[in-house]
């Protein structure tokens, strides 16, 4: 364990002495907590990342460094225009992978419910649906109904939850005090997310309080080595897990591990894979998969011009509209090999901030503008580096409700937005089913119903009250 004067001599070293400017006023327990974090870091290589993640444009992940002109993917499958019959051969070959305990289940769940109003981890969110289900319990309970329909014999799905520092306790403890709402303990694997430092402009490491460098978690990109890391990749070679879909907490529609998309992946032989859904309009601001230099890849809205936005095809369809949801799928393969080769050839994203910090003097300063950066890896920039990508474009209606921000009037990717879009996705299930549906607030239906419509036969003429929960059994 590294002496305070060896760590003096190390930072010192590294050009970032001055974390340690306060150390001789610091007492106990302060001083052994600013140890034990500087322990933690590399600060060569912490400049080796800033210096990266300065010396060129952050745009891409191809080998060639980026830029040249985009091009639409050649080849996106439709679920909507598919045939019945090719839907359900996906879909059965994603429940026999499941059966066969091959799918394992990726979720980032490292963010807060800040922009919610909300001081705790966004998946412990509650919606506000006539159940009164988090986001957490929603996407629990569909990862059980699953397992229920690869039959009794299937071996419990693992969830890998990707969490925080700022997340990790109190998410462990909600899952504990939710009986893991019905699933098996050992099938969840929690793991954090890795931390870098923040930097002032300058490159120097930032230092917000005597005792403590800032950091911050390193984008959900980072993911890859904390699979690694936290021995989750172990954990899935032991379970003899071969494919891996991966979402979101705060996409309140989600099929998590969404059977047809995994069955398409492994018809397609892809290595990675990424769900779309059709952009609303030429100038949403969402990130898009499109080839550039020939290699899958997801550009920002900001780097297409409004003339390459705003083309359409011969039945006047956008030609790029293959909107990033973050619903991407991976073999477990690719992940270690993700993990190992390529993240040391993603690009470092700068994300300027207004990071408070302790001067020369002391003295803490809250800044009024943006006075430094982070570090963020993308979990899409590994796209140019696989063997081989697919992409599925399903429909926003029944795949993506994010919940963003605030509720109220007028607000959008709200949890109001996704309770009224997740009420009309299982109102269709049921009229679908022959049900009537009383005008009024959506109908919710529970999981251990349904996973994505199936099963509902038996309302065909039953009438359902508006708002009514449909209870199990019923």
């Amino acid at each position: 364990m590294a002496t305070l004067e060896e760590l003096t001599a190390t930072w010192a070293a590294a050009n970032q002495g001055h974390v340690l400017s306060f150390a001789a006023e610091l007492g106990e327990p302060q001083l052994s907590q600013l140890l034990a974090q500087l322990r933690s870091i590399d600060p060569a290589a912490a400049n080796a990342m800033y210096a990266r993640a300065t010396a060129a444009p952050a745009a891409s992940g191809a080998d060639d460094g980026g830029g040249g002109a985009v091009a639409p993917l050649p080849d996106v499958a439709r679920s909507c225009t598919a045939s019945p019959e090719v839907r359900a051969r996906w879909r059965s070959r994603g429940v026999a992978a499941v059966a066969a305990g091959k799918v394992g289940v990726l979720l980032l769940a490292g963010g807060q419910g800040t922009r919610l109003g909300f001081d705790k981890p966004k998946g412990m969110y509650n919606l506000g649906l006539p159940s009164g289900k988090t986001l957490f319990r929603l996407q629990a309970e569909r990862l059980l109904k699953l397992q229920g329909l690869a039959g009794a014999g299937a071996p419990p799905i693992p969830w890998y939850v990707m969490t925080s520092a700022a997340t990790d306790a109190e998410t462990r403890a909600y899952f504990a005090q939710e009986g893991f709402f019905g699933l098996v303990e050992a099938q969840c694997f929690f793991f954090e997310q890795d931390t870098v430092p923040a930097f002032h402009d300058d490159g120097r490491i930032v230092l917000e309080a005597k005792h403590r460098v800032a950091v911050a978690p390193n984008g959900n990109g980072g993911l890859y080595t904390s699979l690694q890391s936290s021995g989750a990749l172990d954990d899935m070679a032991r379970r003899g897990v071969e494919y891996v879909p991966q979402n979101c907490v705060d996409n309140a529609l989600v099929k998590v591990a969404d059977p047809e998309f995994v069955g398409f992946c492994v018809e397609r032989g892809a290595e990675c894979a990424s769900k779309v859904i059709p952009k609303q309009h030429a100038h949403e601001k969402v990130g898009v998969v499109v080839l550039r230099g020939g290699r899958p890849q997801v550009v920002e809205y900001s780097e297409i011009d409004a003339a390459t936005a705003e083309r359409t095809d011969a039945d006047g369809n956008l030609v790029f509209s293959a909107s990033h949801i973050c619903v991407n799928y991976f073999t477990a393969a690719f992940l270690r090999r993700a993990a190992a080769e390529i993240v040391s050839l993603m690009p470092l994203h700068l994300a300027r901030k207004k990071i408070p910090y302790v001067n020369d003097a002391g003295e803490t300063v809250t800044p009024e503008a943006p006075n430094g950066v982070k570090l963020e890896l993308f979990i899409f920039d590994t796209f140019p580096h696989a063997a081989t990508f697919a992409a599925l474009e399903g429909a926003r209606a029944e795949d993506f409700a994010p919940v963003k921000n605030a509720p109220g009037p007028g607000s959008s990717d709200s949890p109001d937005t996704a309770r009224a879009l997740l009420g009309d996705y299982h109102r269709s299930w049921l009229v679908a089913a022959g049900a009537t549906v009383a005008d009024g607030a959506p109908v919710e239906v529970d999981a251990a119903l349904s996973y994505d419509g199936e099963g509902l036969e038996g309302f065909a003429g039953k009438h359902i009250e508006a708002g009514a929960f449909v209870v199990r059994g019923e």
